[in-house]
Order: structure tokens, then sequence, then C-alpha cells
């Protein structure tokens, strides 16, 4: 039969016989007709085109993905090959470093035992040529000389015989056999020239499924803020010397503002982003605060330590640093990605743990604050006189000019908010990046801004203003 109805209690669209046996209890039965009505200005018509665009652009950038990673190893395999190379060539030449040595050194063993046996060579042949000439002349008269002759000559060689005998003992003595041998080592043999590591991280494409809507609720477009309106000054409740710097939201509404000044490196809390709460105390300055969304944590930067250190926003307890190795500034959370910037325009990607994924090396400007633009999956830098916009494979995607160093901060639409430090205003750029206007000015006391933030429903604006004195807030029209 044909489809002709849809039962909203069962989301399922069904035939007339399956309304009479499966639905006939259902109090929210349509006609397909008026289920459809306006189905192309429905949330389901917005989120069905939105989740396939969504999934042919992961899936393309998963194709993307594997075949860099396919390419990276290929890489990576030339380049271990170099240094397998390099590593054996060194090992060669210390072989034959080692062989030099070893043949020096036999060749000087071998010429001074030959410079002491062949003295004892010539006291030997001294001693023999005397011998043998005494013995040529013992014959001679033997056999020709008076016996007077011969046994004087007998009484002179017993004496000669003596001191013959003498010299003999003397180079026995002396006299060594001289032999060189060679030991080998016998832990020479050569294990390995190193070793092989995998190493295995998160695939940096990230697929968040959308949830559909009922076709027959429309979708209703956000719209953008129309300006704003000077609501009130915060009252802080500190009389201590204050340069604050950075201003964020909880997830429970608790205002979080870092105080930089050294006398007093604190981050202030005031509940319902109105009444002071609590404070914290630091060991140096924090400068950056940024919530981890979907969760009681925050993370400020401690540039000074080289270091970024977790708060539980529930307590108001610290957590363990963590060691960034480089000055880092500005922090942006995302749900499953913390980034930290700093000096050189260093950018570390981490886990919501702390781990450290990657560095990322945009540009050589040092970054002092940053937010994620999770729509575009872009990051938003703040350099000194610099608005950068960079994808999280540091790939710069624009760059404007921009006065100082200032608050950076998103919509709810993602168009972005950036103030102006010595032009004492506040502009949004609009989320196609086409459009750029004027929100706030000084003749709405904007005054030196800087660390800026919406609450969470983007009612209200919160701008820490006249040159890091005091927290303005704004309501949104």
């Amino acid at each position: 039969m044909i489809l002709d109805y849809y039962c909203t209690d069962h989301e399922i669209v069904c035939c007339r016989a399956g309304i009479s046996h499966e639905h006939r209890l259902c109090q929210n039965v349509l006609p397909l007709e008026l289920a459809s009505n306006d189905v192309r200005k429905s949330a389901l018509f917005n989120d069905v085109m939105e989740d396939m665009t969504h999934i042919i652009t992961t899936l393309n950038a998963l194709d993307n993905n594997r075949q860099s990673n396919l390419q990276s190893m290929e890489e990576s395999k030339s380049a271990i090959t170099k240094q397998i190379r390099a590593v054996k060539s060194k090992i060669l030449k210390q072989i034959d470093d080692l062989e030099r040595e070893l043949l020096t050194n036999l060749s000087s063993l071998q010429r001074k035992h030959e410079i002491d046996i062949n003295k004892q060579k010539q006291e030997i042949s001294q001693v023999l040529v005397n011998v043998i000439e005494n013995k040529n002349e013992m014959d001679f008269l033997s056999d020709h000389g008076s016996k007077n002759q011969l046994f004087i000559f007998f009484r002179q060689q017993v004496t000669n015989i003596h001191s013959a005998e003498v010299k003999i003992q003397q180079i026995v003595s002396d006299s060594q056999e001289f032999d060189i041998t060679f030991d080998e080592k016998k832990d020479g043999k050569l294990e390995s020239l190193g070793s092989l590591s995998e190493y295995f991280q998160q695939c940096q494409v990230q697929y968040k499924p959308k949830k559909f809507q009922q076709a027959q609720i429309k979708a209703e477009p956000m719209k953008n803020n129309q300006g704003f309106e000077k609501d009130t000054v915060l009252k802080l409740n500190t009389n201590v010397v204050k340069s604050l710097f950075s201003v964020s939201v909880t997830d429970d509404n608790k205002l979080l503002i870092t105080n930089i000044k050294s006398s007093a490196p604190k981050l202030y809390v005031y509940r319902d982003c109105k009444d002071y709460e609590t404070e914290i105390t630091f060991s140096s300055a924090p400068y950056c605060v940024a919530v981890i969304p979907g969760t009681n944590r925050a993370v400020i930067t401690l540039p000074y330590a080289m270091s970024i250190q977790f708060i539980n926003t529930t307590t108001m307890t610290k957590s363990d640093k963590v060691n960034m190795g480089f000055e880092c500034n500005g922090i942006t959370a995302g749900r499953d990605r913390i980034y930290v910037g700093g000096t050189g325009g260093t950018i570390k990607a981490l886990d919501t743990n702390g781990k450290i994924l990657k560095t990322i090396r945009q540009r050589s400007e040092d970054i002092y604050i940053m937010v994620y633009n999770d729509l575009h999956d872009q990051l938003i830098v703040r350099c000194f006189n610099k608005l950068l916009c960079v994808k999280v494979d540091g790939t710069l995607v624009y760059s404007k000019n921009v006065s100082g160093v200032s608050g950076v901060i998103l919509d709810r639409q993602r168009n972005i908010y950036f103030a102006g430090f010595e032009t004492h205003n506040i502009q949004r750029i609009s989320s196609d990046e086409e459009n750029c206007e004027e929100m706030l000015n000084k003749d709405n006391d904007i005054d030196y801004p800087y660390g800026m933030c919406f609450n969470n429903d983007f009612t209200k604006l919160f701008v820490i203003n006249n040159y890091r004195k005091s927290v303005c807030v704004y309501k949104c029209k």
C-alpha cells in the first residue's frame, strides 16, 4: 500500500493498514501531505543536507589524511634509511680507527723488542768472536808451539774463559723470549645499529554526527546580534593593583578573570557572572583561561613557567602543571582538543588531559590570544597588530591588520569579534568572512579593551576595559 501517513510518536512513515494495526493508539498520526508541509524549510531538510555535506567533507578529509599518512611514511622510510646508513658509516669509521690504533701499537711493541734483541745479539757476537780467536790460536800452539808457550797460553785462557762465562751468564739472565698475541674482544658482537618504534596518534580528522529533527518542526534561523547596550560594570571584590587579561565563562555560569600583575597572580571567580565567589593564587602570572566545553574543567596559561595548569571549576582547585617547553600565552579548547600558542608563532595541540599530540609552526609572530572555531575547524589567532585565521595544520587562511593586542571571540553563529586596543572599538567579521562592521566604540565607553567573552546564552558580552582595570557588561540586542 502507499505510504501516506506519518506517526510523530514513533517517527515513522506508514500506510493506512499500518495505522490500524500498529499505530491505532498513537495520538499524533498526520497525513504525509501535512507532515511534509514546508519540508524544504524544516530542520530535517537542513540537517540531512548538512549531514550529507558533512559526511562528504569528512570522507574526503579522511581520504586525504590516509594519502598524507602514506606519503609521510614513505618520507620517514627515506629519512630512516639515511639515518641507518649514517650510523653504519659512523660504526665503520670507529672500526677503522680501532684497527689503526691496534696496528700502530703492534708495530711499536715489535720495534721495542727488536732493539733489545739486536743489542743482545751484538754482545753475543762479540763474545763469540773472542772465543773463536782464542780457540784458533790454541790449536796453532798445540801443533807448533813449545811447551813453555803452550803452558803460558793455557794459563791466560783460564782467565779469558772465566770472563766469557761471566759475560754469557749476564746475557742469559738479561735475555727474554718476546712474543705478541691478540686477545679478541669476546663481547665484540654487534647486536644492532638501533631500533625502530611505531608511533600512534588519533586521526586528526574528526566526525561528529548531527541530530536529525522531525520534518514538521521548522528550522528557525539564528539571528545575528543587532547591537549592544551597556548594562553595568562588574563590581570587582579586590583592592589590589589590577592588570586584567582574560575572561571566560564556565558551563555552570561562573565568570573567570585572570590578573597578570606579578604582585597578585590570581584568577577571580564570580558566580552567576556577577557575584564575587573566590579567587585562586598561582605561582606566576596567569594569562589566558579557557573552559573545556561540556566539563567542569578549565585550563590556564602560565607563560613565565612555560606551563599550563588545569582547574576544577566546581571546587575551584588547581591540578598539576603541564610543561609546554615554550613561553605560552594564548589558549583555547574544543570538546576533544586544547590548542596552546605563544612565542615564535608556535601552536601545540593537546588532548583534554594535557598530552601533547603535535606541534604546529605557523608563522614567526608571537601569539597572545586565540579561539577555536569548531564550525570551520580553524584557529583565530591574535598577534601584535595582526588577526590571523589558520587551519589546525598551520595553513594560513587570511591575515588582517588590527590595533595592538586585544581579545577575540566567537558568537553562536561563529561570527568573529575582535577588539582594537588603541582604536577603542570592537568589530565583527561575519562567519562567511564577507563583511566586517564596528559593533562598539568609544561612544559605548569602550576604552583600551582587552579580553572578552559571551555568557552561555549569548545575551551578555563581558569586556575587560579601561586599560585592563575593569569589566564592562553589555546586553545583546
